[in-house]
C-alpha cells in the first residue's frame, strides 16, 4: 500500500510541473546559458553600431616618390661625332686625313715624269688602267723633302671624283678623333698653313689634320 501511495504522489507532482511550464509568459527572458545555445545552433546575431558613433575619416596613405637621377641633356650630333682618320708621318710631324677620303695605300713604285709639271708632282703611274698623278706631300706643304725609305708609302686619295697619290714617309694607323677636339691651327705656323684643317691631340701625340681639297686641288 505504501508503494502505491508513493507512485501516486510522484505522478501528481509531475502533472503539477507541466502545468507550471505551460503557464509561463512567452516573453520571459532566456537564461544566459540557453541564449548561448540559441546563438550557437542558429544564425549569428546581426552586428549593430551605436547611433552616437561617428564615421572616422580615412587618412590618405602617403605616396613614396623615388628620386630619379637627373639625366644630362644629350649633346648635339656635332659634339658627339667621331671622325676616323689615317695617321702618317712627314719628317718629324704626325699628320692625319679622313679615312673616307683614302682609297688605298701603295708601296713606292716607279713613276713616269711629266714635262713642265710643278716640282711637287713626282710623276704618274698606272693604277688598274688609270693614270694616277703622284705628289710629294713634303714639297707641297713647303717642307724639306726626304729620300723615300722602305717604309715610305703612296696614299691614294679621292677628291672631286679624281684620284691622286700622296707620298708620305710612313703610314701609322687609323685613329678616332672627336670632331669638337679638332682645334684651329696655330697662327705662327707659316709653311703649309693654308692646307691645314686643324690640330688634335691624342694621348701624347699631336696630329696635324690635312685639308686634302686645298692641298691637292689648289
Amino acid at each position: 500500500m505504501d508503494i502505491l501511495a508513493a507512485r501516486k504522489k510522484a505522478a501528481e507532482r509531475a502533472q503539477a510541473h507541466k502545468a507550471e511550464d505551460a503557464a509561463l509568459p512567452a516573453d520571459m527572458p532566456v537564461a544566459p546559458a540557453e541564449e548561448a545555445l540559441v546563438h550557437t545552433t542558429g544564425s549569428p546575431p546581426p552586428l549593430t553600431v551605436p547611433e552616437s558613433a561617428e564615421p572616422q575619416a580615412v587618412q590618405p596613405v602617403p605616396q613614396v616618390v623615388s628620386e630619379k637621377p637627373e639625366i644630362p641633356a644629350q649633346n648635339s650630333q656635332e659634339e658627339t661625332q667621331e671622325l676616323e682618320m689615317v695617321s702618317f708621318r712627314l719628317g718629324s710631324e704626325e699628320y692625319a686625313v679622313l679615312v673616307a677620303d683614302v682609297r688605298e695605300v701603295l708601296k713606292i713604285r716607279e713613276l713616269t715624269r711629266v714635262p713642265n709639271a710643278p716640282d711637287y708632282i713626282l710623276g704618274i703611274t698606272s693604277l688598274r688602267g688609270t693614270m694616277l698623278p703622284v705628289i710629294d706631300l713634303c714639297r707641297r706643304l713647303g717642307l724639306k723633302p726626304t729620300e723615300p725609305s722602305e717604309k715610305a708609302r703612296i696614299i691614294v686619295i679621292s677628291t672631286d671624283d679624281d684620284e691622286v697619290g700622296l707620298v708620305v714617309d710612313r703610314v701609322n694607323s687609323v685613329i678616332r678623333v672627336p670632331l669638337q677636339e679638332i682645334k684651329p691651327a696655330p697662327e705662327h705656323i707659316e709653311q703649309g698653313a693654308d692646307f691645314l684643317r686643324g690640330i688634335v691631340r691624342q694621348g701624347d701625340k699631336l696630329y696635324i689634320v690635312l685639308d686634302l681639297h686645298k692641298a691637292v686641288v689648289k
